[in-house]
């Protein structure tokens, strides 16, 4: 009986020993995603500087989803508020922050900007940087690009996220 009590103990702490340890949340990598962007109407300022130039405040709100299902901040909800300069129809210039929000309440931080000029028909693009977070999120950094299309003449619009992200 002694032996076997030793078999089973000695079987029992290798099966310990041999399995895998608990794994551990990613501290970084990289992603691609989509966020899709509505403008709440009444919300925005316009300023008209001059004939066909204005300047324009407000907010951008709308959801990221990460192109792998459950990846880093997928079905997350997103808060931008901006600023627009806006010559016959064409962003010039542009940037703002966004505050990205998770299912748990966590929130990740970031700052873009406009690169270029956009164009007449809705498109254009520029870098962003993760700057921080709450929870989960906290100290988090990271570089990245955008591309965003105008959905018609709605108020919608689709933007492609793409860079890397860690955490400390």
């Amino acid at each position: 009986m002694r032996a076997l009590y030793k078999l089973v103990s000695a079987i029992f702490a290798l099966a310990l020993l041999g399995a895998p340890a608990a794994a551990q949340p990613a501290k970084s990598g990289k992603y691609i995603g989509k966020a899709a962007f509505h403008l709440p109407g009444g919300v925005e300022q316009t300023y008209e500087l001059e004939k066909g130039h204005v300047f324009v405040l407000g907010p951008a709100h709308g959801v990221f989803l990460n192109d792998v299902a459950g990846g880093f901040i997928d079905k997350t909800e997103v808060v931008c508020p901006r600023v627009l300069d806006i010559v016959g129809g064409v962003p010039v210039a542009g940037h703002g922050y966004c505050i990205v929000t998770d299912k748990d309440g966590d929130k990740a931080f970031l700052v873009w900007q406009q690169q270029g000029k956009g164009t007449a028909d809705g498109t254009g693009g520029g870098t962003f940087q993760w700057t921080g977070g709450t929870g989960k999120y906290s100290g988090l950094q990271g570089n990245n690009t955008f591309h965003y299309t105008a959905i018609g003449k709605t108020p919608s619009f689709v933007v492609v996220w793409e860079g890397d992200w860690r955490l400390p």
